[in-house]
């Protein structure tokens, strides 16, 4: 399993920014009333989230709750290297989201969807050439294209 540390410093209005299979979003409601009391009177410091996905429990607990440090692992190297990239270089990879989003914007729904075969054939021929151990600039193209992959495949669906 694929580790991700975070030590909180402030908190901001985030949500999941990657739409997950067995997502939990609309449960979360459900789901407080099982939290610990500890966590509710702030006694609880450290987050553990074993199966982060797409991180909508993690981001809830995150803003409503004092934690000093959350752990997020997941089985999916892809996954955490996209949160170890938002949390590395969060300006460098919305730059280059950035970019993909004015290339998508203009082009046909024809070449939207030639768009995303190409960016998908960049994908799986990068994977081999990444190395999920240590962070590298490589880093940010692939979460860009990881991120921008799963909205196209909604949009598409």
């Amino acid at each position: 399993m694929t580790q991700l540390s975070l030590v909180m410093v402030e908190t901001r209005q985030a949500k999941p920014f990657l739409k997950w299979a067995g997502g939990k979003s609309q449960l979360l409601s459900q789901f407080e009333n099982s939290y610990p009391l500890e966590l509710k009177q702030g006694k609880i410091k450290r987050y553990i989230e074993p199966f982060v996905g797409g991180g909508a429990v993690f981001f809830e607990v995150a803003q409503k709750y004092e934690i000093g440090a959350a752990y997020l692992y997941d089985v999916n190297p892809e996954l955490i290297l996209v949160y170890k990239t938002v949390q590395k270089a969060p300006e460098k990879l919305i730059e280059q989201l950035d970019e993909i989003a004015t290339r998508y914007r203009a082009l046909t729904d024809d070449g939207r969807k030639s768009f995303f075969y190409e960016i998908r054939e960049r994908y799986n021929l990068q994977r081999h050439q990444i190395d999920y151990r240590h962070y590298s600039p490589a880093w940010i193209s692939r979460a860009a294209m990881l991120t921008t992959l799963f909205v196209f495949y909604i949009r598409l669906s």
